[in-house]
């Protein structure tokens, strides 16, 4: 009984250290119902306007290539445009691309604007 209570003392013990030497922000793999590498498009309306988001799973960074363009009209290309279709953008790629409550996030200086319309990349995290 004695040799079982310290072989038990001594998993838990090696359990916790292993759990410390694990990264804590460290990226986590797409699980993504997108895997074909194929466009989705999805509307959305945001604001009372209504926006196209276009996106496509890219296994080489580990996320979505998203464009974001607006039915009928030119989208801006000023800050306050891009911190709107960024939102958009981690909106949509949330609810339809990430899997176990993850967020969407936008890869920093991925974003970028052209003939009206954004372009950027996210991830899951």
């Amino acid at each position: 009984m004695r040799n079982l209570s310290l072989i038990l003392a001594l998993c838990a013990a090696s359990a916790a250290l292993a759990a410390c030497s694990t990264p804590r922000n460290r990226v986590r793999v797409v699980s993504t119902p997108y895997a074909d590498g194929q466009t989705h498009s999805e509307p959305v309306n945001y604001n009372g306007r209504n926006y196209r988001v276009s996106f496509s799973y890219r296994p080489a960074f580990n996320g979505y290539h998203v464009v974001i363009s607006a039915p009928g009209r030119a989208i801006g290309g000023t800050a306050g445009d891009r911190a709107i279709i960024e939102q958009i953008a981690k909106s949509t790629v949330r609810h339809f691309g990430c899997p176990d409550s993850q967020k969407g996030h936008i890869i920093p200086g991925s974003q970028r604007h052209a003939n009206g319309r954004w372009t950027m990349q996210a991830r899951c995290l």
